[in-house]
């Protein structure tokens, strides 16, 4: 599997994490029921919106998470360039499977190397 799907994907999963408590299944639906690669980035734009937010809890909650990068992002638009709508959809499915499979959101190393 490439990176990029599983960096996505672990993304999403704090969408839907308890531990975040924003439970975005919408998004997520989304993005599992895209039909055109526009639809999904789409979906994917709201989730991403959600950065500042996720990133400010994970703090508060001494939470270390993972946000996509801008090459993640330029990996999945090739591949969703030449996408079929059937493509488009196995693309999707598989972010929003690896979003709700369990993922597990290290806590962050306090200042002076202990955890």
């Amino acid at each position: 599997m490439s990176d990029w799907i599983e960096n996505v994907g672990k993304y999403l999963s704090y969408l839907v994490s308890d531990k975040f408590e924003e439970y975005a299944y919408d998004i997520v639906d989304g993005i599992a029921k895209a039909r055109n690669a526009n639809e999904l980035m789409e979906s994917l734009y709201k989730g991403l919106r959600l950065v500042p937010k996720l990133r400010k809890k994970a703090e508060e909650k001494g939470y270390q998470i993972y946000i996509p990068s801008a090459q993640d992002i330029k990996a999945l638009e090739e591949e969703l360039e030449s996408a079929d709508e059937k493509k488009v959809r196995k693309i999707g499915l598989k972010l929003a499977l690896l979003s709700l499979a369990y993922w597990d959101v290290p806590k962050r190393e306090r200042e002076g190397g202990g955890k």
